[in-house]
């Protein structure tokens, strides 16, 4: 976030970096919810759970794709690029240490 700030400097593109971000932490704690709960359940529902995550991550960025364009006070790129470098990181590191193989 520290570098992101660096190269985003205006209150647009610090706005748009925090929503990406903030959306990016929903998504992918939505999706680990989702899986613990599921894992405990059967394999099917496990994978379903699995499949359902990568739908609402993909379904999220569409959303603030469509809620960003041409938006004046949000920058476009700020709010993606952040979205998808936060969902990375979120990815290597909150469902890693949340399910792994035991």
């Amino acid at each position: 976030m520290l570098a992101a700030g660096r190269v985003w400097s205006s209150e647009a593109d610090r706005k748009s970096v925090m929503i990406g971000a903030a959306a990016a932490w929903a998504a992918s704690s939505a999706s680990v919810a989702w899986l613990l709960w599921a894992r405990g359940r059967s394999m099917k529902a496990f994978w379903w759970a699995f499949g359902g995550g990568m739908v609402l991550r993909a379904g999220v960025l569409a959303a603030l794709a469509v809620w960003g364009y041409r938006r004046a006070a949000v920058s476009f790129e700020g709010l993606l690029l952040s979205y998808v470098f936060v969902l990375l990181a979120l990815l290597l590191t909150l469902e890693m240490r949340h399910l792994k193989i035991k």
